[in-house]
């Protein structure tokens, strides 16, 4: 019998070893290792595994505690399913923003988004993501990192 997990986004049992949600269509992008802290309550990330790789991580709201690495580049970020970073919440558009590399540097561009893309706590068409920057997406605040 193999093992099963429960999808973040809908819940559904599906294979441990699948990539995608064979119900809601979520992606797992990247691995998460989490754990209460005792008396805190908290999420702990095993930060091993993350290192010099660029990736989000969700730091309030659905899904938090995860981390999307952002490899290969582009990577769509929206509620529709065919999204690279697919998240399933009526405040993100279905094609939300798009993190490309541009001249070298890791940048976020939104893509029309009807609650806007927001960035160190101001809305922008485009921005530079670089160590520590702030994004939200509806109501996914992520951290920008490689460490």
């Amino acid at each position: 019998m193999s093992e099963t997990m429960s999808c973040p986004v809908c819940r559904y049992e599906i294979d441990k070893g699948l990539s995608e949600c064979t119900q809601c269509g979520f992606k797992f992008v990247g691995a998460t290792q989490e754990f209460s802290s005792p008396g805190t309550g908290g999420i702990a990330i095993d930060v091993s595994e993350t290192c010099g790789k660029p990736h989000l991580v969700v730091t309030k709201g659905p899904l938090a505690g995860a981390i999307f690495y952002l490899e290969p580049l582009p990577v769509s970020i929206g509620r529709d399913p065919d999204c690279d970073l697919f998240l399933n919440n009526t405040t993100v558009s279905r094609y939300h923003a798009v993190i490309e590399m541009i001249n070298g540097k890791h940048k976020i561009l939104d893509k029309g988004s009807l609650n806007g893309t927001w960035v160190d706590g101001r809305v922008v068409d485009e921005a530079d993501l670089v160590e520590g920057t702030l994004v939200q997406i509806g109501t996914f605040s992520m951290r920008f990192s490689y460490l």
